[in-house]
C-alpha cells in the first residue's frame, strides 16, 4: 500500500523520529534537513505562513519535485516571565539554555506554563502554487525545579505535563508513545493525521482508505 509521501522540514533528529512514529501508517514521513527564514513575530503560525513558501520556492529552484512540505513552530510559554520565551525559544534554549530558564524561576512558586505547536503543512500545486493547512496543539503544565529524564529534547527536561501524569514526569522522563499522547505537537499531529486521512487519501480505493481508517481508529484506541 502506497502512502502519502510528506516532507518533515527540522534539523532535529528527535523530532523527525517523534512525528514519523505518530504518522505510522497514515503518511511516509521523510526527512528534509533544512532551514526556513524565521520572522519576527509573536505569532507560531505567521512563522510558519512565511518560512514554508520561502523555502518551497527556492527547493523548486534547485530542481527539487514539487512535494508536500511540513514543519512545526513549538513555543514554552511561562506563566510567571510573562510569556517568555514563547516563540523564541528555540532561541533562547541554544543560548540561555535549560539552567537559564531554571535560573530565571528560581524562588518562584507559581509554575505554570504551556507548550504551544502550531504545524503548517505546504501541498503543491500548479505551475509552482500552493495551499497552505495549519494544525493547533497546546499543554499544560508546570516548571521544574530541576531537569530530569534524558528522552526526547529541548525543553522536555523541565517541563510536567498536566494531562494523565499523577506521576509528575517530566516529558524527558517518557517514552516517545507516552510523550506523544500528552504533548502539544502530539495533538496537532492528530488534527494533521484526520487532515491526511480525509483528504489526502482521495485518491486511494475506498478498501484502501477504510483499511487506513482503522488503523488510525486503532492507534486512538490504543492511546486511550
Amino acid at each position: 500500500m502506497r502512502l502519502p509521501e510528506l516532507y518533515l522540514v527540522t534539523s532535529n533528529e528527535g523530532k523527525w523520529r517523534e512525528v514519523r512514529r505518530e504518522l505510522e501508517g497514515t503518511a511516509e514521513v521523510k526527512w528534509l534537513r533544512r532551514k526556513y527564514p524565521e520572522i519576527q513575530t509573536g505569532d507560531l503560525k505567521e512563522v510558519l505562513a512565511f518560512g514554508l513558501p520561502h523555502l518551497y520556492r527556492e527547493l523548486l529552484k534547485e530542481g527539487f519535485p514539487p512535494s508536500p512540505l511540513f514543519a512545526d513552530d513549538s513555543g514554552l510559554f511561562i506563566d510567571a516571565l510573562g510569556g517568555f520565551p514563547g516563540v523564541y525559544s528555540s532561541f533562547v534554549e541554544r543560548t540561555i539554555g535549560l539552567r537559564g530558564i531554571l535560573k530565571l524561576m528560581e524562588g518562584v512558586e507559581e509554575r505554570g506554563a504551556e507548550f504551544r505547536c502550531v504545524i503548517g503543512l505546504l501541498l503543491p500545486g500548479e505551475g509552482g502554487s500552493y495551499r497552505m493547512e495549519f494544525f493547533q496543539g497546546s499543554s499544560r503544565g508546570v516548571i521544574s525545579t530541576e531537569e530530569r529524564g534524558y528522552d526526547g529534547f529541548g525543553y522536555d527536561p523541565i517541563f510536567v505535563p498536566f494531562c494523565d501524569n499523577p506521576e509528575g514526569l517530566t516529558f524527558a522522563e517518557m517514552s516517545t508513545e507516552e510523550k506523544n499522547r500528552r504533548s502539544h505537537r502530539g495533538e496537532a499531529l492528530r488534527e494533521m493525521r484526520k487532515y491526511i486521512i480525509r483528504e489526502l487519501h482521495k485518491h486511494l480505493s475506498a478498501s484502501v482508505r477504510q483499511n487506513l481508517n482503522t488503523e488510525a481508529q486503532m492507534k486512538r484506541n490504543e492511546e486511550e
